[in-house]
Order: C-alpha cells, then sequence, then structure tokens
C-alpha cells in the first residue's frame, strides 16, 4: 500500500490521475497539454501509474489513450476527494505532513 500511496502522492503523477478521473480518457498529448508539462515526464508518470495498476491504456490506430484502471480506482480518487472535502484544514494543519514536505 505504501508504493501505491507514494505513486500518488506525487503532484505530477496525482495530476495525471484526476485529469484522467476528470476526462475519462486522453493521449499523453492531452494529459501533457492540460498540465503543462512536457509529453516526455508525462510519459515517465504514466509509465510509473501503469506499472503500479492507477492506469490502463488502449492502441487506437497511431494514438495511445489512458484511463483510469477500473472502478476501484474511481472509487479511490472519488472517497480520497471526499476526504479531502471534509477534512482539508485538518490535512493542512498536520504539523508531520508539514515535516516530511520537500523543501
Amino acid at each position: 500500500m505504501v508504493s501505491l500511496f507514494s505513486a500518488l502522492a506525487d503532484t505530477t503523477r496525482l495530476g495525471i490521475v484526476l485529469f484522467l478521473y476528470k476526462n475519462g480518457s486522453a493521449t499523453v498529448q492531452d494529459i501533457s497539454k492540460s498540465l503543462s508539462k512536457s509529453q516526455s515526464l508525462i510519459s515517465h508518470h504514466l509509465a510509473c501509474l501503469k506499472n503500479c495498476g492507477v492506469v490502463s491504456y488502449r492502441r487506437e490506430g497511431r494514438f495511445i489513450y489512458y484511463s483510469l484502471n477500473g472502478v476501484g480506482i474511481r472509487e479511490i480518487v472519488n472517497i480520497a476527494l471526499k476526504h479531502v472535502a471534509d477534512y482539508g484544514r485538518s490535512i493542512l494543519a498536520c504539523e508531520v505532513i508539514k515535516g516530511e514536505e520537500p523543501t
């Protein structure tokens, strides 16, 4: 579980997951444009998310479309969004998390 949550803890990977959560499926180019990140960086992070079972892909002609891997991942994201909405202030005030943030 640590590795799964670590995969989701990176801001770029979380951005990808949230983009796919909202949009269903997208190409590397779509995600790259939306997040204002290079296509190579997005591809690198998608490889991690794919290896962790968070995203899946399908090929259509010369394009590869990425999406969240099943209902379970969508439920995790949905639950996390609700939890953050309910406890956002407490999460931001957590001294332990503040101490773990990179400088």
